[in-house]
């Protein structure tokens, strides 16, 4: 289990704590930002069947799908850059991993919200024998969807930093599908990589 960059640091030192962990990571901002594009322009611009069937013009996706299909594309893309990337592919590992050293590898969130940060139920629980452990860096990106009504879409936000596992609030309900980390922490634990500031 990775022990948090942040343990033991007063919370006044969390935003250079990010900015630094961001500036240590092995891809710079600008190919992270163009990966993100090019697996997005991946899906608007392909098409499939015999009827050469396309996203967004003749079908249109949920978000949850289009951000399970951006993740592959993201994956992809980076493997075709660098060997050291894959996509992960068992429970255990990250959505990204980076072959020669795990504490680089992270996880992926997308949201149709212009801001919003969430994960699954799961995310929010915290038990000794879950498969996964999710702190570490992570690469979130919000989107417009094209509707049959507006065709248009686009990449609003993409952020990354760094999550730990205890950051993320499940709903109080136990019932409740969803869990997030907040408006206040994710200003503290992300980095805004597009647009530019």
């Amino acid at each position: 289990m990775i022990t948090s960059p942040y343990v033991d640091c007063d919370e006044s030192e969390w935003l250079s704590i990010t900015k630094k962990l961001v500036d240590d990571f092995p891809l710079d901002n600008d190919l992270i930002v163009k990966v993100v594009h090019d697996a997005w322009d991946d899906i608007y611009t392909s098409s499939f069947g015999d009827d050469s069937i396309k996203i967004g013009s003749d079908i249109f996706l949920p978000a949850q799908a289009t951000g399970v299909i951006l993740e592959k594309l993201i994956a992809v893309r980076l493997h075709n850059i660098c060997s050291n990337w894959r996509g992960g592919e068992t429970k255990t590992e990250k959505d990204i991993v980076r072959k020669d050293d795990n504490y680089f590898s992270f996880e992926i969130k997308t949201s149709s919200s212009n801001t919003g940060l969430y994960g699954n139920r799961s995310t929010g629980h915290r038990s000794a024998n879950r498969s996964k452990h999710r702190s570490g860096y992570y690469l979130v990106i919000n989107y417009k969807l094209p509707k049959e009504d507006d065709k248009s879409n686009e990449i609003k936000k993409i952020r990354f930093g760094w999550i730990d596992d205890d950051d993320w609030k499940g709903q109080a309900k136990s019932t409740g599908q969803q869990a997030s980390i907040g408006a206040a922490l994710a200003r503290l634990k992300l980095i805004i990589i597009f647009p530019r500031t």
